[in-house]
């Protein structure tokens, strides 16, 4: 299947999913975002796939949800500004992709390269195993604006010291420090981040089929009977609310210039 923003290639067990928007630094419109959802419907369809890499064309791995247009930013046709209605009918939308990425049956492994921040950020933090350069830049800029993230997992993930240091300063780190955190997995060489991401995603394709998908659908069970999946419903709600009373401009996003 061909993908307009999306370069989808399979070898052996591994299937790598490519966002393909480099002049924009992989910015999430809205084919890109519709274009990896049907990318990843095609990877677990796929019997012999067993890992999936998620990875950027060009200087970044993805710089955030596209300003000019997307799901995320843009209100729906007809709407010149966010009303409640809309804005919790989009977030309601946005809250099932990230749960689809989050529980999908086969291990993800995300390949972080340039800029990976905002809804990039989003990204990789839903993917199983993130990967990462060492002068990756990770991040949420869009804080300094204020308002609720969409993504419930950062203090989860980093605990609320490092997580409010993040947010409420909207500083980024590198790839060595989001390693240290416990923001990625791994931070390794530029030069080596393909190779590492490699022999991960061949060691977890050795593991039986089976064995994979019930590993990871007990691990997400896990994080259900913990109130995370009530916790990405509250956020959608809260980034709902906020974004009726906040603007978003493009100042805060120059890396997707």
């Amino acid at each position: 299947m061909n993908f307009d923003t999306v370069i989808y290639e399979k070898i052996e067990k591994i299937v790598y999913i490519t966002l393909n928007r480099p002049e924009q630094r992989n910015a999430l419109n809205h084919a890109l975002m519709d274009d990896l959802e049907n990318a990843l419907q095609l990877a677990e369809k796929d019997g012999s796939a067993s890992v999936v890499v998620i990875k950027g064309n060009g200087p970044s791995f993805c710089s955030g949800y596209d300003l000019k247009g997307s799901y995320y930013i843009t209100p729906p046709e007809g709407h010149e500004k966010w009303e409640l209605r809309t804005s919790l009918t989009a977030l309601k939308d946005i809250e099932r992709r990230y749960l689809r990425l989050l529980n999908f049956p086969k291990p993800t492994i995300a390949q972080i390269h340039g800029y990976c921040i905002a809804g990039g950020c989003y990204l990789q933090l839903l993917c199983d195993i993130s990967v990462a350069a060492n002068d990756a830049k990770l991040g949420h800029p869009a804080q300094r604006f204020g308002g609720v993230s969409s993504m419930p997992l950062w203090q989860y993930v980093l605990g609320p010291k490092k997580a409010r240091y993040l947010l409420m300063t909207g500083r980024l780190v590198d790839g060595v420090e989001a390693e240290r955190i416990g923001l990625v997995s791994l931070s390794v060489a530029a030069e080596k981040l393909g190779e590492a991401v490699n022999e991960i995603a061949k060691e977890i394709s050795e593991v039986p089929a089976d064995g994979l998908m019930l590993t990871k659908e007990t691990l997400n069970m896990d994080l259900d009977m913990m109130g995370v999946g009530a916790l990405f419903r509250f956020h959608a709600q809260q980034n709902a609310f906020s974004r009726i009373i906040k603007g978003v401009t493009k100042e805060v996003f120059p890396e997707q210039s």
